[in-house]
């Protein structure tokens, strides 16, 4: 199975990396894209609401998934589509999240599998502007119509891994990634658990909240830790990164997610370590204390790059909503 592979994309109701609501499968065999499927999925129940940070992205409401199957029949339709050979995603952290909180939700057993990042791919092998999927993808010359879907966005990053194979003239995944000077990373075995009968969904989504216990919720939410298999060349590695103000695409526990996935460590004040300040819309009418702490210790000659969103998104790989 060394010469097979699956390329994979999921997109997420929510901020719950686990909130699954479309997959896209495309298998390639010696170098050739031999198969596809992609379905819609409704959410698991605890993380069933929809988000309108996630819609804005890539358009799917919760009509739309009302008569698609559950998680609990799509993970076997990926795992026989996978046929236990190693998946391939771009920001594999991402993905490779998904599918494990996605069955942490509903008991589901998971085996062992092999999976390899384009993302991470991409910045040791072409020198870019940034390493987003449509950019990487015009650089290999297939063109990505349709970003956001997952259909789309697995066959955009099994084409760019079958252009790193022809650049480096390797024909499987453990060749390729040791050429990359990279290692073919694991996602380890989980296994089936029962779960308690799921709670009613929130209320109110987080975009219902009110300030303070949107305030509330993410005080509480805990910092993830670096994550071991991020890029040392990815633009955030090894950088302590803190977000003043809102941000229109995610709120701040899943950009916390998304700069631990990158290497970096997600901070929630501005200190001596901090080196990057993310400044969101709040900041359009003023500067934040965050914004002017920053600039307080910039002015006693600490490094601390501040930049917006867009940047941000940059970094991270992605597409502004």
């Amino acid at each position: 199975m060394a010469h097979t592979w699956t390329a994979i994309d999921f997109e997420t109701a929510n901020q719950d990396r686990g909130s699954v609501c479309a997959v896209g499968l495309v298998r390639v065999s010696e170098g050739r894209v031999v198969d596809r499927f992609s379905t819609l999925i409704r959410p698991p129940e605890p993380v069933s609401f929809f988000s309108r940070h996630n819609t804005a992205v890539h358009g799917i409401t919760a009509a739309d998934v009302t008569g698609a199957p559950t998680w609990e029949t799509v993970r076997g339709q990926v795992l026989e589509f996978a046929q236990g050979g190693a998946l391939v995603a771009h920001n594999a952290a991402f993905d490779m999240g998904a599918l494990r909180q996605a069955c942490a939700h509903t008991g589901q057993a998971l085996p062992a599998l092999d999976y390899a990042c384009t993302l991470a791919l991409s910045r040791r092998t072409w020198d870019l502007p940034d390493h987003r999927l449509p950019t990487v993808c015009a650089h290999v010359g297939h063109q990505i119509t349709q970003h956001h879907r997952a259909d789309a966005d697995a066959e955009a990053a099994a084409h760019i891994m079958i252009a790193a194979m022809l650049r480096y003239g390797t024909s499987s995944l453990p060749e390729l990634t040791r050429a990359a000077g990279m290692r073919l990373n694991r996602l380890e075995e989980i296994r089936a658990v029962s779960v308690p009968v799921a709670a009613p969904a929130p209320s109110a989504a987080p975009a219902m909240e009110d300030r303070f216990g949107r305030w509330q919720r993410v005080a509480q939410s805990p910092l993830p830790e670096p994550s071991p298999d991020a890029d040392p060349a990815g633009p955030l590695y090894g950088r302590t990164v803190c977000v003043s103000g809102d941000l229109r695409a995610m709120d701040k526990p899943e950009v916390w997610k998304r700069v631990a996935e990158a290497g970096g460590t997600p901070a929630k004040n501005v200190t001596k370590k901090t080196d990057v300040l993310v400044v969101g819309d709040s900041d359009h009418g003023g500067k934040t204390s965050k914004h002017k702490q920053a600039e307080a210790y910039m002015a006693k000659g600490q490094r601390i790059d501040i930049i917006t969103e867009s940047e941000l998104m940059a970094r991270l790989g992605m597409a502004s909503a």
